[in-house]
């Protein structure tokens, strides 16, 4: 398997690339929603413990596409994996934490 560091790979549906691409943003998600109810469980633990009123979240990997992300991520035939410049993305997202 191949790790593609230069780049993280966001896998969910057709409707969210839509958005993305007509909005120019990213949507992050609150983790209740979550299928992966342990990951749910530790992100509610960490916001309680930061007391923190709202954490919202998004899921990106490195790896090559496996099975996993296909079935759990980008179900069905509207499934897609949008690729992002990481070190762009991190950029900006550091803006965007001194607002």
């Amino acid at each position: 398997m191949t790790v593609t560091l230069n780049f993280l790979r966001r896998y969910g549906d057709l409707p969210s690339l839509i958005h993305l691409l007509t909005t120019h943003s990213i949507t992050f998600l609150d983790p209740e929603s979550w299928d992966d109810k342990n990951d749910s469980l530790f992100m509610r633990l960490y916001k309680e413990n930061q007391s923190l009123d709202t954490l919202l979240a998004l899921c990106f990997s490195q790896e090559t596409e496996t099975y996993h992300h296909w079935s759990v991520f980008a179900k069905g035939p509207s499934g897609v994996c949008i690729s992002f410049k990481k070190q762009a993305l991190l950029d900006e997202l550091t803006l965007l934490r001194g607002c």
